[in-house]
């Protein structure tokens, strides 16, 4: 981040806070991950562009400050926002207090075990404002508890690192189109002390996408939910964006990335180029499905936030 962000912040900009992220960049996550991210987003791109031209005219227009990723303890949200070219700005908890924030932004906020009361309540102000805010897992008990009381909050029970299958619920929220098409049930990728989600405001929040298993073992089925307030919107994941692993339920997640291209309607440079990486890298189908599910939740969010305030 440097001064050219046309003013964003009020202040001099400054590193991102000690110990705010679990590790460098490219610790989080192992190779075969960052380079299924990569291939996620060709794919992607091809998917998008078929849909509506105007999308990849939306996305490669994207100037730094129409995303913004606040540091957080845990999840690496600016890894999967890297890894699919996705310009954006990358701030720390103190540059948040003092940071302009305009409606037209996407504000996503990393996991996190401290986060301060007046960043929440600001927050707040933005989404109230017209603004777009996605959090992720601990996020449910110091964002949203504290600057959207009487909403959601943390039921008290954390998970264990394992994967639940998800059931989707809205199919008419853009955001979630990337897991229209997946073949029987699409799972989810819990990480160990996640939080289940408790609606406290049963008319105000929707679950977009809910799970048995989750409900069985933790109380809870709701897996990411949305809300609006006031003229903007919050939404929330339970667990991370940033899958540092994948666990093969199924034989097919163990199948060649390349036949996930294919069955996903992979342009023929798209194809070739998911050949090509498999012969130097040991991405999968499982590896390439769990990235390309938070790049596709990441690019959907953005481009619906745009093109609300699209003139």
């Amino acid at each position: 981040m440097d001064q050219k962000d046309d003013n964003f912040l009020n202040q001099q900009p400054q590193e991102p806070i000690p110990n705010q992220s679990q590790s460098p960049d490219e610790k989080a996550g192992d190779e075969k991950m960052a380079e299924s991210y990569k291939m996620a987003n060709k794919l992607l791109r091809d998917r998008l562009e078929n849909e509506d031209k105007e999308n990849i005219d939306i996305l490669e227009s994207l100037d730094k400050s129409d995303v913004v990723v606040v540091d957080g303890t845990y999840d690496h949200i600016h890894l999967v926002l890297k890894h699919i070219s996705m310009p954006h700005v990358r701030i720390n908890h103190n540059q948040l207090l003092d940071a302009k924030l305009k409606p037209s932004q996407t504000v996503f906020v990393n996991c996190a075990s401290e986060f301060p009361a007046e960043g929440a309540r600001k927050l707040a102000g933005f989404v109230a404002s017209g603004g777009q805010l996605i959090t992720t897992d601990w996020a449910l008990k110091n964002v949203l508890e504290v600057g959207f009381p009487g909403t959601v909050k943390y039921n008290g029970n954390p998970s264990a690192d394992e994967v639940v299958r998800i059931e989707l619920l809205d199919r008419e929220d853009t955001v979630l189109k990337g897991f229209f098409d997946e073949e029987n049930d699409p799972v989810w990728w819990l990480e160990g002390s996640s939080y289940p989600i408790e609606i406290l405001d049963k008319k105000k929040v929707k679950v977009l996408v809910r799970s048995k298993e989750l409900k069985e073992k933790y109380g809870e089925e709701a897996v990411i939910i949305r809300f609006d307030h006031g003229d903007g919107t919050v939404y929330h994941m339970l667990s991370h964006f940033y899958l540092q692993r994948t666990e093969t339920r199924e034989a097919k997640q163990q199948m060649k990335a390349s036949e996930y291209a294919d069955l996903k309607g992979a342009s023929s440079a798209t194809k070739a180029a998911y050949v090509a990486s498999e012969e130097d890298s040991d991405i999968d189908y499982g590896s390439v499905q769990s990235a390309s599910t938070s790049a596709e939740f990441v690019s959907r969010a953005i481009l619906k936030q745009k093109k609300k305030f699209k003139k």
